[in-house]
């Protein structure tokens, strides 16, 4: 039973990150549509600055260059999403519709002290671990019964009748025999093979022991790492916030001085795609905190329905 938690867990695990990742891709693909049209926007402009003499044909080519670059990179964020449609239909069991926006996150401990705490006590795996223990226990005081004699009693009452006579009437040649039996058996040799099995019993629940403290370890382990994950999409999302405040000041700068002639069209061109990355890093990173805040909970064990 336990271990049947611990899969579902696993599953609806997957099924937030497949959700998540669906919607990810979505914003994404967005975002690349959109850096298609301001490079587009901005390939017009170079070419009719061109044909006034503001500019050179190797301006122009640039901005063909980074216009083929967008399309490329909207063409593999197409491809990342169907793959991202893929795996939710392998997770949920059919292909996304139209997905609401992200319900709120459910809450988790305030400390990863606390959390290790839960994971320790409550975690599936730990509780699997420790049946496994008692199983353990039990074989061991089996495998000692081996050494111990067997007893086997019956008991028997036979009643019969000679000649014949009315139903309820007895006869006097009526009998009733009454037995008790009592066997005892005693193994005195058995080429050591109940201490083998005794031995073997022992070694095993050691081996049940041991791995319980592993586990214990292990889960302890898992909650650090999915904490440390949270902690640093928490850190990633802040950045990216200032990241994207910079960039889009710098891109809106570089293309009012461009117009003035100040910039090149090879200046403007890197100032978007350095606001589009800042705005793609920003997306995976408010990603990994949602699904970052679920991994927390599966590694603690309360991933349940």
């Amino acid at each position: 039973r336990a271990a049947l938690v611990s899969v579902d867990q696993q599953v609806l695990l997957s099924a937030v990150s497949a959700y998540v990742g669906v919607r990810l891709q979505q914003d994404i693909v967005a975002l690349r549509e959109a850096n298609v049209r301001v490079i587009t926007q901005e390939q017009r402009a170079a070419r009719d600055r061109f044909e006034v003499g503001e500019v050179t044909q190797t301006d122009v080519s640039l901005a063909e260059a980074a216009l083929a670059a967008s399309k490329a990179n909207l063409a593999a964020a197409q491809g990342a999403l169907m793959v991202a449609r893929e795996r939710f239909k392998a997770t949920v069991g059919h292909y996304p519709g139209k997905l609401a926006a992200l319900p709120k996150t459910p809450s988790i401990p305030k400390t990863l002290e606390e959390a290790k705490s839960v994971a320790e006590r409550s975690h599936p795996v730990v509780t699997q671990a420790q049946h496994q223990v008692k199983a353990a226990d039990l074989n061991v005081k089996i495998a000692a019964t081996s050494f111990e004699p067997t007893f086997s009693g019956n008991v028997g009452v036979t009643h019969s009748f000679e000649g014949q006579r009315r139903i309820g009437i007895p006869s006097d040649t009526d009998t009733t025999d009454y037995g008790l039996g009592l066997q005892m058996s005693q193994t005195f040799y058995a080429g050591g093979k109940n201490a083998a099995t005794y031995r073997k019993a022992l070694a095993g629940k050691e081996q049940a022991q041991a791995g319980l403290l592993q586990t214990v370890v292990q889960v302890s382990e898992g909650v650090g790492q999915a904490w440390a994950q949270l902690a640093v999409a928490h850190a990633s999302i802040e950045a990216g916030r200032q990241q994207v405040q910079a960039s889009q000041k710098a891109f809106d700068g570089v293309r009012e001085e461009a117009k003035l002639g100040a910039r090149t069209t090879l200046d403007v061109l890197n100032a978007e795609q350095d606001l589009l990355s800042a705005r793609a890093s920003r997306l995976e990173a408010e990603a990994n905190r949602y699904v970052g805040i679920y991994q927390v909970l599966s590694s603690m064990g309360l991933l349940t329905a």
